[in-house]
């Protein structure tokens, strides 16, 4: 899996009104179909807003994957469902940047990414910082660039794959508000 390309779309879309429970049953079966297609990472779906709007989120670890889901047979089937339970044209975001950090929210607030971004770096470079000191006096002839790049690397690393997804998952009401 190359994780550099990984992609989230954010698919909005406009309910006709009293028509909510169909798009939700339409969300949950295409859902259990999207699963079956290579790469994909998950479905979140984000209840009505402001004008009805609906938002569904499809997560794939390749640009290249969410292609192939996008361009399906399948997904022109369950599209040709929609007849009747939306209006007018969806509206579809990729998100390929910082923002997959916070992978299952729907654009959060700059604010708060900068807020939970600088809590969890800061809490990295307090523990990755002795680490390193350490690796430099056991290892004096590697110059300093090198091991401030390395660190950097596991720092990014560990922030990208193992602490953003639990943090945002833990964090989702505050982030979504």
């Amino acid at each position: 899996m190359n994780e550099s390309n990984s992609v989230t779309a954010v698919i909005t879309r406009c309910v006709i009104p009293g028509r909510e429970q169909d798009y939700r049953t339409w969300v949950h079966d295409v859902g259990q179909v999207v699963k079956q297609f290579p790469g994909h990472q998950g479905v979140t779906y984000k209840v009505p807003g402001e004008g009805n709007e609906c938002h569904v989120i499809f997560r794939f670890d390749t640009v290249e994957h969410l292609q192939d889901w996008e361009e399906s047979k399948e997904r022109k089937h369950w599209l040709g469902k929609l007849e009747g339970i939306v209006e007018g044209e969806p509206r579809v975001d990729r998100l390929t940047g910082i923002e997959f950090l916070f992978r299952d929210q729907l654009h959060p607030k700059a604010h708060k990414m900068v807020f939970v971004l600088t809590i969890v770096v800061f809490l990295l470079s307090l523990v990755l910082g002795p680490l390193f000191s350490m690796l430099n006096t056991a290892l004096p002839f590697v110059p300093d660039w090198l091991l401030l790049l390395a660190r950097v690397v596991v720092q990014i690393s560990l922030l990208t794959y193992v602490f953003m997804p639990s943090i945002t998952r833990l964090l989702a009401t505050w982030l979504a508000r």
